[in-house]
């Protein structure tokens, strides 16, 4: 009989190093050292429970759990929260963002036959199996091909519409949204999906940190809790529509030429046109963040080229 997969998410090597003594004869234990890394793990091993510690950097266990409570295939995981600190706040908050059990470390690793049955208890008799997004290299590929031809004569805002289309299949995107930036002004090109976030607007967009990010300091980036203080474009408003995870990427002023010569990177201080936001109800893993980012920051050469035609088309 195969044993039940322990996913522990915890940044303290010391306590694996307990937890891999005390449940390893019973249970095959999977250890991820941070949040993200525990979102990666889940996206690519089936797992029968979660033991997360509620005390990490970046993203702390509170947030993970929230964000986990809200994806819509991982919430069906479920999750013991362990801390060293334990109060009945913390307990209260933790079972209210869906937590399935509260332990305290130190209950833990002296009550330790009590724990692991509770912990067997608790676990799911069949593993939750992640999602799969195959074949997006295929159509990744198919995409690239598109944008190619449409960089000759087609129009910029179109263009835009079918790579919004391609992403929101090809990810399970629930929202994605275009814009540029010209002459210090930001416009909103293209809004795509079936969760629109409301008041969600350029004037809007100027003031949020994720736009800083983007605009001034040419960086991608990453959130599966847009309502913590690491959040993505309008993360409260995101939250309420069950947008929890994020990923911003800029595109830049680049010619095919210039990509070519810099090995397929963004020289640095290159000037920003533009960028694209994308959200779903599903947190996002490292390797799809840097797929993403990667092909919208190599695209950049063609949007570039057409947004420079609808430009002198407008003048």
């Amino acid at each position: 009989m195969n044993k039940k997969v322990i996913l522990i998410i915890d940044d303290e090597k010391t306590t694996h190093i307990i937890l891999k003594a005390m449940l390893s004869g019973q249970f095959h234990l999977i250890f991820a050292s941070s949040a993200q890394e525990g979102i990666d793990l889940l996206g690519e091993k089936p797992v029968n429970l979660v033991l997360l510690d509620i005390q990490m950097p970046n993203i702390s266990g509170m947030e993970l759990l929230e964000s986990l409570m809200i994806d819509t295939e991982l919430r069906n995981v479920p999750v013991i929260i362990m801390t060293g600190k334990a109060t009945k706040e913390i307990e209260e908050r933790a079972r209210e963002l869906g937590a399935i059990e509260f332990m305290s470390k130190e209950y833990l690793f002296s009550e330790k036959e009590s724990a692991k049955l509770k912990i067997s208890k608790l676990a799911l008799p069949k593993a939750q199996v992640p999602e799969k997004f195959g074949g997006y290299k295929e159509k990744l590929r198919a995409l690239m091909k598109i944008l190619l031809n449409d960089s000759l004569d087609g129009d910029f805002i179109k263009t835009c519409r079918k790579m919004g289309t391609h992403f929101i299949h090809t990810f399970g995107i629930e929202y994605i949204s275009f814009w540029t930036v010209h002459r210090h002004r930001v416009n909103l090109i293209v809004s795509l999906g079936d969760a629109q976030p409301e008041n969600f607007g350029p004037e809007e967009a100027k003031n949020e940190q994720s736009f800083v990010q983007l605009a001034k300091r040419g960086r991608p980036y990453l959130t599966n809790n847009p309502g913590s203080k690491n959040r993505g474009f309008f993360g409260n408003t995101s939250l309420k529509k069950g947008l929890n995870s994020e990923i911003g990427v800029p595109m830049f002023k680049i010619t095919k030429e210039q990509l070519l010569y810099n090995n397929m990177k963004i020289p640095e201080n290159t000037e920003v046109f533009g960028f694209v936001i994308l959200k779903r109800n599903h947190v996002f893993t490292t390797k799809e963040y840097r797929i993403i980012s990667s092909f919208i920051l190599q695209s950049s050469t063609i949007f570039w080229i057409m947004y420079q035609r609808m430009l002198k088309e407008l003048s």
